[in-house]
Parts: C-alpha cells; structure tokens; sequence
C-alpha cells in the first residue's frame, strides 16, 4: 500500500471560513454601492425636493412618489450628499475584502485534494512537483520541532530546488514516515538544524535549554 500524507482539513476549512466570510461582506458592501445606495441617495434626493411644502403637503407627496417608484414608505433618515459620499467607500471595502476572499477560495479550491505520496525512490506530489532521494545535497530540520517544517534541497536536471515537508498542511503521521525514509539515504552531514527522527512514527524533540537533573 502506498504511503499517503493528505491536506489537513483543519487547515484547509480556515480558509473555507475566510472566504465565506470576505466573500459575504464583499457581495454586502459591493450591492450596497452599485444597487443600495444608489436608490437611497434617488430617494433622498426626491424627498429633499419636497422640503418647500408644508408638512402635510409633503406627507401626501412622499405618499404618491413612493407608491409611484415602488419605494419603501419611511421618509429618507440621511441627507442625499451624505448617501452619496458614501458610495465610494462601499467599492472599497467591497474590492477589499474580495481580494482576500478571492485568493482563500481558490486556496481552498485548489488544495482540497492536494496529497503527498511516497514512491519507490522518493516522494510525488499532486501538483506535479517530484524528488528522488538520491538526489537531496540538503535536509534542513531547523523548524520541524517547532513549527513543522523541514526543507530538503535536492536537483532536479541540474537546477537546485526545494521541497518543503509541512506537517501544519498535510497529516503529520506519513508525512514523519516520509521525513524519516529520507534520512535513511542521507548522511550525518547532510541533515542540519535538528536531530534525526529515531523512528518512522516519533518525531525527535529538540533538546531543552534547561539543563537535565
């Protein structure tokens, strides 16, 4: 069977959360701007053409405007220049939550079903990217126990690239497994910044600053 590290769906629904939520603010803020306003900004506009009448002359006005135009009944709270210089606002704060929303749901989108999968000589990945083990010069583990992360350098037809093991995006479990197949080819040299795992299930810790008993 072979060893698979999935996309970690925790990860992975913290952007699904993010996009909703930009995405809802931004369809609020951007119909608010094109559609909203605009029709508050008309009706206050015709309600301040009024103000020349008596109050019941006004009234009875409004009343068949309204009726006519298909508008809500209340009498306009804002001034119409208030409306309008509202408006702009509205397109900005529209474009810039979509310009957050946009990018996590084509994150999410594009990482739901992103994998990394061990092969006979090395490791595949859904986007396309593959190493061979033999070819790694590099193993940086100064962030795995921390952070997670551990970066091998390995050359791909005579070009120098980076792979990156991160257990916060895929499952930590065959990642590790992954990580650990790696060292095996590598020599002591070659593996900096940490430890090497002592097995394929448990990851070394860092040694502690404080100093042992």
């Amino acid at each position: 069977m072979s060893l698979r590290a999935n996309f970690q769906t925790s990860y992975l629904w913290r952007y699904a959360i993010l996009a909703i939520v930009c995405l809802g603010f931004s369809t609020w803020f951007l119909y608010d701007g094109f559609v909203g306003y605009p029709l508050k900004f008309e009706a206050a506009t015709e309600w301040e053409k009024l103000s020349h009448l008596d109050t019941d002359e006004r009234a009875a006005k409004w009343r068949e405007i309204v009726a006519e135009k298909n508008w809500p009944k209340k009498t306009p709270d804002q001034k119409a220049e208030e409306i309008k210089s509202a408006i702009p606002g509205q397109y900005f704060w529209g474009g810039l939550t979509a310009i957050l929303g946009i990018p996590a749901l084509l994150f999410f989108l594009t990482s739901r079903m992103s994998w990394v999968e061990r092969t006979e000589t090395g490791l595949t990945t859904s986007w396309g990217q593959t190493i061979d083990f033999s070819t790694v010069t590099k193993l940086d583990k100064t962030k795995w126990a921390k952070k997670g992360i551990a970066k091998a350098t390995y050359s791909d037809n005579g070009r120098q690239r980076v792979f990156v093991f991160d257990d916060f995006k895929f499952e930590r479990e065959p990642l590790g497994k992954m990580l650990y197949d790696l060292e095996q080819v590598l020599g002591d040299e070659q593996v900096v910044g940490g430890p090497r795992e002592s097995t394929p299930e448990q990851p070394v810790e860092q040694n502690s600053d404080e100093p042992s008993a």
